[in-house]
């Protein structure tokens, strides 16, 4: 399993920021790509372990606050889409790396809080859904990305703290369960989409910080 964190070690041993740990054991690896600033999220596709935080450099070389890392050797990739704020969130679908944050570009170009990168190139696809304020969390079924955060609106449409986007359009859907907090944090298991974070309603429902929700419709399962 890979950590990421404000810790410089782990299991007894120094790690800055990173680390992979047995599993089993629970004794760190020798993986140690060695961030000097905090990594809040990973995400792993294949030989690649990516990494979002607040870190400038990784493994010894400039990635600001995104980075793509060699699962076995922990040598930073030549991926390197240079946000210029902080990556919270991941998700990854095929080619296609979604980032979540506080940047407003990335890639050299205008993302605000949310942007989709090609997980070859590093460079930013055109999808683009704006939100206003930062996106958290991220998560990805089939043509849909569900976002969550401080936003109130997203692809020019008012969403407040929870949105879902079309995966090819960037567009909102009109799926809309209008959270009164902040979301933190979405996981998906099957139709149903699991959010946590700082709201005590959603859906107009009374949920204190924690929530499953109908992937389709939006409702409020009970």
């Amino acid at each position: 399993m890979y950590a990421g964190g404000v810790f410089t070690t782990i299991g007894g041993q120094p790690r800055n920021r990173i680390a992979a740990i047995d599993a089993t054991t629970g004794v760190p690896t020798s993986w140690n790509p060695d961030a000097d600033g905090t990594v809040y999220a990973l995400a792993i596709s294949g030989p690649t372990v990516y990494a979002g935080g607040v870190f400038t450099t990784i493994g010894g070389q400039p990635r600001n606050r995104i980075a793509a890392i060699d699962a076995t050797t922990g040598a930073p990739t030549s991926w390197n889409p240079d946000a210029d704020g902080p990556v919270s969130a991941f998700a990854i679908s095929g080619s296609t790396v979604y980032v979540g944050g506080e940047f407003t570009s990335i890639g050299g170009q205008a993302r605000n809080y949310i942007a989709a990168i090609d997980a070859a190139t590093g460079n930013p696809t055109t999808w683009n859904p704006s939100a206003d304020r930062r996106v958290s969390a991220l998560a990805i079924s089939g043509s849909t990305v569900y976002a969550g955060g401080r936003f109130t609106s997203i692809g020019g449409q008012a969403r407040n703290y929870i949105a879902a986007i079309d995966a090819t359009t960037g567009n909102p859907t009109t799926w809309n369960p209008n959270a009164n907090d902040n979301v933190r944090t979405l996981a998906i298991s099957g139709s149903t989409v699991y959010a946590g974070g700082l709201f005590k309603s959603i859906g107009g429902q009374p949920r204190n910080c924690i929530a499953a929700i109908d992937a389709t419709t939006g409702l409020i399962n009970e």
